[in-house]
């Protein structure tokens, strides 16, 4: 077995999973070994089809070089990326049959341009055993879409912090630089927009406060080269640098000796970038620079953010700012691993991440460590060097926009709740003053523990949102309540403009968060206030639709299917309805007599067991019509049925096919074969046939060159004794020809 010691758990544990679910997600931090999760899951499977999907061809490098190392076969291993999923065509998707699916970053299959590649695989495989694997489930700045409840339902095999990591010592806890070598550009943004506030007062004290700042900073020493010198320990050791765009690399390329002028003046710069076609050479390339006399950079944008690892990296130095905790703990990651080379780890962070949106509250769980010695005690400390914190205290309240006090933007704030109802968005100017920005500074305050009580309770007695989606629920509620007020009425669905489709979604994730009641009862009162019904047609009552599902399924002998929706609002109430059943199973809370009510009418709980079922009915229906398997492109009501009797044929051959689907085919007469092999074996019938009315007719074979029925007979025969000693015939049809005298000896 190749897993780490804190690795076996967890393996056992996915092992023990998958006897119940298909469905796993393992996360776990970056350097811990995700990548032997997997390749333990290949080596232990090695019959078994895999196909393997991450956003990164590194990825598979590293997957590859795990393989290698310990002789592990790939013969059954499709990899994919993400984006080549994405672009496939029906048949190509079709070839990727697997009894395994791992979904490697599996948090990236939530964005819009890789769902659908994702969704159709799953579709197609809808009987694979699956794996994600990530770090960062949390799509922070996609409305903090949980992937792991999305795709795997929160079933873990393992979900651990980077905090718990690091306190398990399965990683090492980093040294800390903060820097920022950009604080003059800031600087100068500043004295642009104070010169251009329309609040002459304003205008007057911001100035003031900038040349202040300016006369501050040309004091203190926050040199680069000075930083780097005192913490690059190692001088010929090697650092990944991120970059937030290609420009900006480039510069750094050609302008970067400088700083590390006082750390070894043999450098060996590297860069990968996707726009690069020299990116795979030169990663491979600072991959085996084994030099030790040079210190070895790697510059690169995006590219490897995540799910790539080094056992050999010093540090790494972050130049791209970000709000995103799953962009900074990719970065971060990528100088943490599961490897004894060395203790501490380097983290030049020069654009102030770790106090920046979510990072803040996210690395606050590590900086803690340092503080349970209980826990963390063998001398071990936390090393945070900040050498900006006076600057970063200037640009704060800068960036507060104070004029005579923090009152005065408090002010402002309250101001613009009174009249607009809402609170301001990040980019919102008011009155001159960027009160979107002090306000998004206020929660940054508030989570660094740095605002004081008496503001906190200032804020909260206005409703002040602290949670930034929180915010973003003021503003959805804000465009809503101003649309109704324009319209005289609570918006309906064709009242909303295209460009602003999201409320849509987000009215309709309002009702379903009070129907389950999860929406804040402020919250719900606001919306009812300015004419919201939360819930829709609340007078009928359970026993009425469960009359309603009796009556439609009597009637089409099926239960309702996404495509009803469409038909009628009773209908698309009634799907709504039903959904919401499965809903209350999975949570235990529909009554012991509900659920045998909805039993003794076939309904099924599980709604990849009801999705399947009714493929299978339309698969049915079309080949009792039509006496044959459907063609290639054939839909019917949405379903490509082809292309899942292919899939379903798969899963049958491979043992994946349950007993009891399989005598659902075998009731219908569907057979387990392509449509192509059903052509085969209907010439192969319409031939023997042909060849029995002769020997009938004539009381002799056919004999050589005689044609009868247009049909060449005397060939066909022999043809089915070369076919006999080949075993390509079915038991059946070896049968048959025996009986009219053609066997393996020959007819």
């Amino acid at each position: 077995m190749l897993l780490r010691a804190h690795n076996k758990p967890t393996y056992d544990n996915m092992s023990e999973l998958f006897d119940k679910h298909n469905r796993i997600a393992a996360v776990q931090p970056t350097g811990t070994g995700k990548s032997y999760l997997i390749m333990q899951l290949v080596s232990d499977n090695a019959a078994k089809h895999f196909v393997i999907c991450s956003p990164s061809v590194y990825i598979f490098s590293q997957l590859q070089a795990i393989a290698k190392k310990y002789d592990i076969s790939l013969e059954n291993v499709t990899f994919v990326t993400y984006t080549k999923l994405s672009q496939m065509t029906g048949r190509d998707m079709i070839d990727l049959y697997a009894d395994f699916i791992v979904l490697d970053e599996f948090h990236r299959c939530g964005a819009v341009e890789w769902q659908r590649g994702v969704e159709d695989l799953l579709s197609l495989n809808d009987n694979a055993k699956v794996l994600g694997t990530s770090a960062t489930p949390i799509r922070y700045l996609d409305s903090g879409r949980n992937m792991a409840e999305e795709l795997f339902g929160g079933v873990y095999a393992v979900n651990m912090s980077l905090a718990e990591a690091i306190r398990k010592k399965i990683l090492p806890l980093p040294v800390y630089v903060t820097s920022w070598y950009s604080f003059r550009g800031d600087i100068e943004q500043l004295e642009m927009c104070a010169k251009q506030t329309g609040n002459p007062r304003l205008k007057h004290v911001l100035m003031g406060k900038i040349q202040k700042a300016k006369s501050m900073i040309a004091e203190l020493d926050v040199g680069i080269e000075r930083i780097f010198e005192k913490h690059i320990t190692d001088k010929n050791g090697k650092y990944i640098v991120f970059c937030p765009n290609v420009e900006q690399l480039k510069n750094m390329l050609s302008e970067c000796s400088e700083w590390f002028e006082n750390v070894n003046k043999n450098l060996h710069k590297y860069a990968v970038f996707s726009a690069s076609a020299e990116s795979d050479k030169q990663f491979v390339e600072f991959r085996f620079d084994k030099d030790k006399n040079a210190l070895k950079l790697l510059f690169c944008v995006d590219m490897l953010n995540e799910g790539v690892h080094f056992d050999d990296i010093d540090g790494v130095i972050m130049l791209r700012a970000t709000k995103s905790a799953n962009v900074f703990y990719q970065q971060l990651g990528r100088a943490l691993a599961c490897s004894e080379r060395r203790s501490h780890p380097v983290i030049f962070d020069l654009v102030n991440n770790y106090e920046t949106g979510d990072t803040a509250q996210q690395y606050a769980s590590i900086m803690e460590i340092a503080k349970t010695d209980n826990e963390y005690s063998d001398n071990i400390e936390f090393e945070l060097y900040d050498y900006v914190r006076d600057i970063r205290e200037i640009l704060t309240e800068l960036n507060d926009t104070f004029s005579n006090s923090w009152e005065f933007n408090f002010g402002l704030l309250k101001e613009y709740k009174d009249k607009t109802g809402s609170f301001p968005e990040s980019n919102t100017k008011y009155e001159g003053v960027f009160i979107g920005k002090w306000a998004q500074n206020q929660r940054q305050l508030y989570i660094q523990g740095k605002l004081l009580k008496s503001r906190i309770d200032a804020l909260n007695e206005i409703g002040f949102p602290w949670n930034v989606n929180d915010s973003n629920w003021e503003s959805a509620f804000n465009e809503i309540r101003l649309l109704s007020q324009k319209l005289g009425h609570f918006p309906k669905k064709i009242d909303i403009p295209d460009e602003k489709k999201y409320l849509t979604t987000w009215i309709n994730t309002q009702r379903s968060k009070y129907r389950n009641g999860t929406l804040d009862s402020d919250k719900s009162e606001r919306l009812k206030a300015i004419g919201c019904r939360l819930v829709i047609n609340s007078s009928v009552s359970w026993e009425d639709r469960f009359e309603q599902l009796k009556a439609f399924v009597e009637s089409n002998r099926r239960f309702p299917e996404h495509a009803d929706r469409q038909i009628s609002k009773q209908y698309k109430e009634l799907s709504t309805w039903v959904n919401s059943q499965r809903g209350k199973y999975a949570k235990g809370t529909i009554s012991d007599e509900q659920k045998e009510k909805l039993e003794a009418i076939g309904f099924e709980w599980n709604k990849q067991d009801a999705e399947w079922n009714r493929q299978f009915e339309l698969l049915k229906a079309y080949y009792t019509e039509h006496g044959t398997l459907p063609k290639a492109k054939m839909v019917v009501d949405g379903v490509k049925l082809c292309r899942w009797h292919q899939a379903q044929m798969r899963a049958y051959q491979s043992g994946q096919l349950s007993a009891e689907r399989i005598q659902k085919f075998k009731d219908a007469g569907i057979p387990f074969t392509s449509r192509n092999d059903v052509r085969k074996l209907e010439a192969w019938k319409t031939n023997y046939d042909s060849y029995v009315r002769f020997m009938k007719l004539f009381g002799r074979k056919p004999g050589n060159g005689e044609l009868y029925e247009g049909r060449d007979l005397y060939k066909w025969s022999y043809d089915q004794v070369y076919k006999i000693r080949k075993n390509k015939l079915t038991s059946e049809q070896v049968s048959k020809l025996k009986t009219i005298g053609v066997t393996a000896q020959g007819r």
